[in-house]
């Protein structure tokens, strides 16, 4: 295996000698010595958080195996008694669950991976989940780097899913607080499988009906189709040599061999349509307590298109600061409570969408704030900013920039979310060069491309009153 393929060259280019990104070295040579910060990101999944292996997380995995596979036998056959109505075998089958469960449970050791790097001295070890990866971020001890590329080898190679069924229970938690108990949950979930054709429109979370079937074949089938060294994205920062990390990743993860044929990491395609619906209306309502609140979605292309600085500019001068088009213009006003604009919704590496989202003042409706909202957008397609919006968009969003590469932890991480968004390390350097070049005339071209009837897709969460059931526009 070509052991690029693991793409830590984000790291390598940046900490070579002959590197020619002179404006961060000064940078570099504040970093602290003896520590490393590592960013590493994959493809999204929440089962992987932090997976065991034969070796990792076990105090005897010959007995802890057939427990496992047991286990497994008994959530699909419970599955099978519920789909055909047969309650008691179902309940049953759950009893003979849960016993299966603590006699793996005495087996298991709980996240191993992480006790072991803690006590190597890592800190902040943490993961996140997007709909466009599964990121994991820490600090070690210089020293202990070929711990981390041990232990993370093998984790990768060799996954166990033993607390899959224990993790789904958490999973569930995790969504009904975020979703089903959110004020803007549902309806951000149901927007986005209204308004979005592409893979954007699941949440990544997953839906009930999912979770609910989800049983350890299916997680090992999904990682054995998705993960591979072609998927795996590394940065390391800090007082670290490029040739010994080399080495170190040679050794490590040089023999992994994907189990399905995958395209490399940080190839992101810039030829994909939007995922904009064909045909039908395009909006949507729904009620909510918290409502009323107005979206608008703007389809746009993904971050590997020149214009995404462009945009990301558009969503400053709209809502960047209290003097931004939207702050000023509705919040200052008394239009609406509060008006915000997104750049990338809801992720970045694929074709998404520019989102506004407001909620109007009381005795404002939603149809009235909607069009000040394409009012403030059509004014910066026909006028464009000004030469003092210009300079002052400019001077923030390099800050913007330079500041996610000021220290250890901002700098992997920021490496490795280019690496795997847009395709290469090197457009955090091309997006800061392209701020310098860019012009009035730029904005107000993105601007029409973007923001123009064909190209909308509405959403009004309603305010519903929970006896009566009736919907307003207006609070």
């Amino acid at each position: 295996m070509d052991c690029t393929s693991l793409s830590w060259s984000a790291a390598l280019h940046l900490l070579s000698p002959a590197t020619h990104m002179q404006m961060l070295e000064p940078l570099m040579r504040l970093m602290g010595k003896q520590v490393l910060h590592i960013c590493w990101s994959t493809w999204p999944s929440k089962c992987l958080h932090f997976a065991g292996s034969p070796r990792i997380g076990t105090k005897d995995y010959a007995k802890e195996a057939p427990i496992l596979g047991a286990l497994d036998e008994v959530f699909y056959g419970m599955k099978e008694a519920e789909a055909s109505g047969r309650v008691a075998l179902a309940q049953k089958l759950n009893d003979q669950m849960q016993k299966l469960e603590e006699q793996a449970a005495a087996f298991s050791i709980p996240n191993e991976f992480g006790a072991t790097l803690s006590q190597a001295g890592a800190a902040g070890l943490n993961a996140t989940t997007s709909h466009d990866a599964t990121r994991y971020f820490m600090a070690m001890p210089a020293n202990k780097l070929e711990l981390w590329f041990a232990l993370e080898a093998e984790r990768f190679r060799a996954p166990v899913f033993r607390e899959l069924y224990s993790e789904k229970r958490v999973v569930f938690e995790e969504r009904r607080m975020r979703v089903d108990d959110s004020p803007m949950g549902k309806f951000q979930e149901s927007f986005a499988a209204q308004a979005m054709t592409n893979n954007y429109r699941r949440p990544v979370i997953g839906y009930p009906a999912d979770l609910a079937l989800l049983g350890r074949r299916e997680v090992q089938s999904f990682f054995n189709e998705h993960y591979g060294p072609q998927r795996l994205s590394i940065a390391v920062v800090g007082d670290v040599h490029v040739d010994v990390v080399q080495k170190l990743a040679e050794k490590y993860f040089g023999g992994w061999q994907s189990m399905s044929s995958l395209p490399q990491a940080g190839s992101p395609s810039d030829t994909e349509p939007l995922p904009r619906p064909e045909g039908g209306s395009r909006h949507f309502e729904q009620g909510s307590k918290a409502g009323p609140l107005l979206m608008q979605a703007y389809y746009r292309p993904s971050m590997t298109s020149k214009d995404a600085v462009l945009l990301d500019i558009i969503c400053d001068l709209l809502s960047g600061s209290r003097t931004s088009r939207l702050y000023t213009q509705l919040v200052e006003t008394g239009q609406a409570y509060h008006a915000n604009a997104v750049p990338s919704y809801p992720g970045e590496k694929h074709p998404n969408a520019l989102v506004l989202f407001g909620q109007p003042s009381s005795g404002v409706s939603l149809q009235t704030l909607d069009k000040a909202f394409q009012k403030e957008t059509q004014g910066l397609i026909h006028r464009g900013p000004s030469a003092k919006e210009m300079a002052r968009i400019k001077k923030a969003t390099k800050l913007t920039l330079v500041d996610g590469i000021r220290s250890n932890t901002n700098m992997a991480s920021a490496l490795c979310s280019y690496h795997v968004n847009a395709g290469s390390w090197k457009k955090l350097l091309s997006d800061l060069e392209q701020v310098d070049q860019l012009t009035a005339a730029d904005v107000q071209a993105v601007a029409a491309a973007t923001f123009h009837e064909d190209n909308l897709y509405t959403g009004y969460m309603l305010k519903e009153d929970p006896v009566t059931g009736k919907r307003s526009s207006t609070v």
